[in-house]
């Protein structure tokens, strides 16, 4: 028998117990799903096993360097059978889970020592996330595990936004795939990371010259915590310890420990607010409370953004400031992601080819690689462009969050964003940059709020993401939710065409407000950094140069 995948409406999944017991025992014999979430569909499978798990990695060609997303129905699952962590980084995920979750918000932090050490990229540290889609829910509970899903396409290809894309990339692989639509959100979830410091008050001041700030707040990466010591001296009976906080009989799940744990961190976040009568629930708060300050006052802690998403850094530093307990811990950026600092974002001109992104953002090695495409003489001729980054990005180290690599997200047809020069000394001063012999006819073009519009003709096929009747606010939501979309239209009417680029317009993109660097996030990695800049001549003739 030939396997061929199968859509499934995801309504039946809910209503039809028959469909129910056929997931079940497709996902326990290690067999693969395509699902809906609300950012793109996963192609999910047992987040516990790892023979699931290297299905998922074999089926989408992905490096085992880069980890996956486990997604659960409730956060007490994740406290169950996903975290390793302390008092205070439960409440820390509580509070951001009652504010983002449902929804597209992954959070990073030390995973059970049980966990396949393939799901972590054998990083010790996993990424969990409560998608807001009841079909995903309904079958995280169906199967009682967590769900580890990436993106449902083959690795460095377009995310999908709707099951036919998924069928697509798969329809000759033994998965269910369950429809719910277009996904609402389009791009993936913002990923974070909870870090541990060592406190730094032993510095000794004489250890800085005179030119020198000794600013004890700084963190330095040196001292970040990868064992917690304290708690792994009370992880082993934590279970009991809490039965016995929380006033639950021996037989408690527990998951459903964790749920009892849930209302008394609720209660903590009121505060003041509700006045307890009742001793027991005041004496459990004041146990859970102690709990949470020890390890708070143990060490620093930094919430880092490794993936933009819907989700701002704005976001999580205003429900942090708001919640007492979480008010000091800072909030960054990954440096990889730093896209406000591209030249291109700030109409910058550049005199070299420069895509860097602040000091130590992407990797020297992918730096070299996107440099080198630049000065390639021979404009045409990709191949070698690919095939050097897959073999850099598969030699870095692994990385402790997914959606970081130059490459992801890249259509099959070679793709280079596409910029306007207003002034063409920019150009001339520069020593790299040449007049580039590109035959439009055999180019397909994605447009960005009609910036190229006047001169669709020119192209050998034009796509628009227009937004003209929609609010400002709104804009970047639809391009959001419609970009990976279009992207595979232009690469299909690319393959079917024939052609030898896509050009994606980012003229309408030079806001760093952060919903837009989200998606610019997406788009920039899409065409692997690459970048053509576009002179309009007197004649309304289009001249392309190498940045």
């Amino acid at each position: 028998m030939i396997n061929m995948a199968r859509i499934i409406e995801g309504e039946e999944l809910i209503k039809n117990d028959d469909v129910k017991k056929m997931l079940k025992e497709h996902i326990k014999k290690n067999n693969l799903i395509g699902f809906p979430t609300e950012t793109v569909y996963g192609l999910g499978g047992n987040s516990l096993s790892e023979i699931s798990l290297k299905n998922i990695f074999k089926m989408k060609n992905r490096p085992v360097s880069d980890p996956i997303i486990s997604h659960v129905y409730d956060i007490a699952q994740a406290f169950d059978q996903l975290y390793h962590i302390n008092m205070y980084e439960k409440y820390i995920i509580y509070i951001l889970n009652s504010n983002f979750s449902p929804g597209p918000l992954s959070v990073i932090a030390k995973a059970k020592e049980y966990l396949p050490l393939i799901l972590t990229a054998h990083t010790q540290f996993c990424a969990v996330r409560i998608p807001n889609n009841k079909i995903a829910r309904e079958i995280i509970k169906i199967c009682n595990i967590p769900i580890a899903a990436p993106s449902a396409n083959k690795f460095q290809h377009i995310s999908p936004t709707n099951s036919l894309h998924v069928y697509e990339e798969f329809k000759d692989e033994n998965i269910l795939i369950f429809d719910d639509g277009q996904c609402d959100i389009g791009i993936e979830s913002t990923v974070i990371k909870i870090i541990k410091y060592k406190k730094q008050k032993e510095k000794d001041i004489s250890n800085y010259s005179h030119n020198e700030n000794p600013n004890f707040d700084e963190y330095n990466n040196d001292d970040e915590i990868m064992i917690d010591e304290e708690y792994e001296r009370e992880c082993n009976t934590e279970i009991s310890d809490l039965k016995c906080t929380l006033n639950c009989n021996n037989d408690v799940s527990n998951f459903e420990v964790f749920e009892k744990l849930k209302e008394v961190f609720e209660m903590i976040k009121a505060g003041n607010i509700l006045k307890e009568t009742d001793e027991n629930i005041k004496i459990m708060k004041s146990k859970i409370t102690e709990q949470i300050l020890k390890y708070k006052n143990l060490y620093n802690y930094e919430i880092k953004i490794y993936r933009r998403g819907k989700y701002t850094k704005n976001d999580i530093k205003d429900v942090l400031n708001n919640t007492p307990l979480l008010n000091d811990i800072r909030v960054s950026m990954y440096k990889k992601i730093e896209f406000e600092k591209l030249d291109i974002l700030n109409n910058k001109p550049d005199n070299e080819c420069n895509h860097k992104i602040g000091n130590n953002a992407l990797d020297s090695k992918e730096m070299n690689i996107v440099r080198d495409n630049c000065l390639n003489n021979n404009e045409n001729d990709n191949s070698s462009l690919s095939n050097n980054i897959v073999s850099n990005e598969e030699s870095m180290k692994n990385e402790v969050s997914p959606g970081t690599l130059l490459t992801h997200y890249s259509p099959v047809v070679s793709t280079y964003l596409i910029d306007i020069i207003k002034n063409k000394d920019e150009i001339s001063n520069s020593y790299s940059s040449k007049l580039l012999n590109i035959d439009l006819n055999k180019c397909v073009f994605l447009d960005i709020g009609n910036s190229f519009f006047e001169y669709e003709n020119n192209f050998l096929k034009y796509l628009n993401i227009s937004y003209d009747n929609l609010e400002v606010n709104e804009q970047i939501k639809y391009v959001t939710k419609n970009f990976f979309l279009f992207l595979r239209k232009a690469e299909n009417l690319a393959i079917n065409h024939q052609a030898e680029y896509i050009f994606i317009s980012i003229v309408n993109l030079k806001s760093l407000d952060e919903l837009t660097l989200s998606i610019f996030d997406r788009i920039f990695r899409s065409a692997s950094g690459k970048l053509f800049k576009v002179f309009i001549n007197q004649h309304k003739q289009l001249e392309f140069f190498n940045n």
